[in-house]
């Protein structure tokens, strides 16, 4: 009896392992014949669709493991580090999924805890961005203006408040979402090290001067990698000084020099402004002499590399009244400014600016036009999605911020608290002269950075500066 019961049981691993070599034998066709066809995204997300479904497989029980998955794959979709069809169609859409089949099962098994639910004052903001969203794009669609890349970005915000309500909720502890920080941190050190590597079109510094990058899945704009490389980078930092461990800090003050090195070859002038903006408000809060060491440290590695000194001229020296990127910028401020007094109620569709630019009088045609956006987050929402989006978000924004201060204050959570800030300050200052919302891991960035304020509001003991509305735990 015994070995026809151990026959049975392993007659379906053999099974099993039958179907997933017909399957991969399969994929490796398609991708044989895609390749052929010059479709090199659409050909790896191929290749590589069992081994994402055995990762879900694996990950379908532990919602704080598929978070953890996530969070090490945000910096290199940032970077276009990943196939284009994998990162829109596999990655997001198959973490919300995941964590929403997890949310919805929860109350199969017994023996998990109950996830905490989000207050009104954070649930809110979310919802009526998200629905704004939808909204907006069913308008903007009424009148002629939708199109497949309006509805794209409909769907990916719906997805990044959805994950921002995970990344608040999932985290059952203090240690979780330092171990998240973490692992962002880690994953952008990596990407910072693959900037130097990246091929750039000629400029006044060779192979390193213009601002478009190749990546192995295709072009990516500098000023899209300094919008991870910035934040996380700042966050690195106010973890660095926030930590009493030695070895921790050690390796984070590593990691602030890497991606700081990273985001000076980035040529990115908003990013440089997000960071600067995070350092002075550390400054303000800690008054450490480990920073200023630290800002002497990387000052001296700039000015000591010819490269990166006259680099680091090169922009800032650019940065007059005649810049044609600052003029630039002013024609479309002035733009998104005006549509949205028109469609202040409703807005124009998420992302939709570029489009409908083109119906005010932006002085190029359609086809060239489409690729300038607000470059200006706060101007492109109000554009985007009306006064209700616009409060949404500043909400979010600034109620996060806050969170994160109250968390400095305490013995546990200071170094997150810190780090959170700093990294939510980078991320609204480079916001200013820059809108990358149309990259959906930069999205996720935000979504991330505000979902473990709440978190850590949530899980730090003590007063906050938030208004806490009741909320009956399940």
């Amino acid at each position: 009896m015994r070995s026809a019961v151990a026959g049975e049981a392993t007659a379906v691993p053999g099974t099993s392992l039958a179907w997933f070599v017909a399957l991969e034998l399969l994929c490796v066709a398609g991708f044989a014949v895609l390749m052929k066809a010059g479709q090199l995204g659409l050909a790896v997300a191929f290749l590589l669709g069992p081994l994402q479904l055995l990762a879900w497989c694996a990950l379908a029980g532990n919602g704080y493991a598929t978070l953890v998955a996530f969070t090490v794959l945000l910096p290199l979709a940032a970077a276009r580090l990943l196939p284009l069809a994998y990162d829109r169609f596999v990655y997001m859409p198959g973490t919300v999924v995941l964590l929403c089949f997890l949310t919805l099962t929860s109350y199969r098994v017994a023996e998990r805890p109950a996830r905490p639910r989000l207050r009104t004052s954070e649930w809110f903001p979310l919802f009526v961005f998200g629905l704004w969203a939808v909204v907006s794009s069913l308008n903007a669609t009424a009148n002629g203006w939708g199109g497949k890349w309006l509805l794209l970005m409909t769907f990916v915000a719906v997805q990044v408040m959805l994950l921002t309500c995970f990344a608040a909720t999932v985290p059952r502890s203090l240690a979780d979402v330092r171990k998240l920080l973490y692992v962002l941190v880690a994953s952008t050190v990596f990407v910072a090290v693959c900037v130097p590597f990246l091929r750039t079109g000629s400029g006044q510094f060779g192979s390193l001067g213009g601002k478009m990058a190749d990546t192995p899945f295709g072009d990516v704009n500098l000023n899209t990698v300094a919008y991870v490389v910035g934040p996380v980078s700042a966050m690195a930092l106010g973890l660095a000084v926030g930590t009493r461990g030695g070895r921790a800090r050690i390796l984070l003050w590593f990691a602030v020099f890497f991606c700081a090195l990273a985001l000076v070859l980035t040529k990115s002038r908003g990013g440089w402004l997000g960071f600067g903006a995070a350092f002075l408000f550390l400054m303000a809060r800690r008054r450490s002499f480990m920073l200023l060491v630290s800002a002497a440290v990387v000052g001296l590695a700039v000015i000591s590399t010819d490269f990166l000194r006259a680099l680091l001229i090169s922009r800032v020296g650019a940065t007059t009244a005649y810049d044609p990127s600052l003029v630039g910028r002013l024609v479309l401020w002035d733009l998104a400014w005006r549509i949205g007094r028109a469609n202040w109620l409703l807005g124009v569709g998420m992302e939709n600016f570029r489009y409908v630019k083109q119906l005010f009088g932006f002085p190029m045609p359609l086809k060239a036009g489409l690729a300038f956006n607000a470059h200006n987050v706060y101007l492109e929402v109000f554009a985007d999605l009306g006064v209700a989006g616009l409060a949404a978000f500043i909400w979010l924004l600034v109620s996060s911020f806050i969170r994160s201060l109250g968390a400095v204050r305490s013995d546990e959570a200071g170094d997150l608290g810190l780090g959170l800030g700093a990294g939510i300050v980078a991320y609204a200052a480079h916001g200013l002269v820059d809108c990358v919302f149309f990259q959906p891991g930069v999205f996720a960035l935000f979504g991330l950075l505000v979902g473990l304020s709440m978190c850590l509001s949530r899980l730090t003991p003590g007063p906050s500066f938030v208004p806490r509305l009741p909320c009956p735990e399940r």
